[in-house]
């Protein structure tokens, strides 16, 4: 059995330089040394902390303020769902990044639907674990084609009575726009298929928040997902 060592801690998360900065929480000691080697070789990203249990990962992102949290769904004392319902619920702003090895599609969609804007299986390439920390640092949000898939066969494409009216408010251009959220594309991906600039995108972004009063780009994915609008 692996044992644990002590939480390793910086003074800031914050890197004065630019870095991104990364606390790892996961109860097994070889991945987290893994994980950390992996990313200790790229320059722009930091790891300032980990974490073996739920806990943990809760406390670490509150003392620390990472930008990015990567995120174990299995762990002891309280599991990585509780721990995102956790940090969404004291409106903390670190983004998370769900790496896990339990394929299951239920795990998937609380982690969606509890404010995880990445997630990635432990046998992902390791510069698919550089990119999605990178993309989702960025405010965008990392999900593999086949993992999104599932995400959407699996989620209820039924809208709840109160948000309906919400749709309504947006225009033709705003619900493609969504749409191509609730693919988990970025700004760029969509400017392009959209035939329309960066900045265009950006624009019409910040007026779909407004109008569906949400604050965040995972939570735009979750209403594109409950509309039935995330679909090819």
């Amino acid at each position: 059995m692996l044992v644990s060592p002590e939480v390793t801690l910086m003074s800031a998360a914050v890197d004065k330089q630019g870095k991104i900065s990364v606390v790892i929480a996961d109860d097994h000691a070889i991945l987290r040394e893994g994980l950390r080697g992996l990313l200790e070789e790229h320059e722009d990203i930091e790891v300032v902390g980990e974490a073996v249990t739920g806990v943990d990962a809760v406390a670490k992102v509150r003392e620390l303020e990472p930008d990015i949290l990567i995120l174990d769904l299995i762990m002891p004392e309280t599991g990585g769902v509780e721990a995102l319902e956790q940090i969404r619920a004291e409106s903390l702003n670190t983004k998370t990044i769900v790496l896990t090895g339990a394929d299951d599609d239920e795990l998937l969609r609380r982690s969606i639907e509890a404010g995880a804007m990445g997630y990635l299986l432990k046998d992902s390439a390791s510069s698919n674990v550089v990119e999605a920390i990178r993309t989702v640092a960025d405010g965008n949000c990392w999900l593999p084609p086949s993992l999104a898939a599932k995400l959407f066969k699996g989620m209820s494409k039924a809208a709840h009575d109160e948000e309906a009216p919400k749709l309504s408010r947006l225009t033709a251009r705003e619900l493609e726009v969504l749409r191509l959220i609730g693919q988990a594309k970025s700004n760029a991906e969509i400017a392009e298929e959209l035939f329309i600039s960066e900045h265009t995108v950006k624009v019409h972004v910040g007026r779909i928040f407004e109008k569906l009063e949400i604050k965040s780009r995972a939570e735009a994915i979750r209403f594109a997902i409950r509309h039935g609008l995330a679909g090819d």
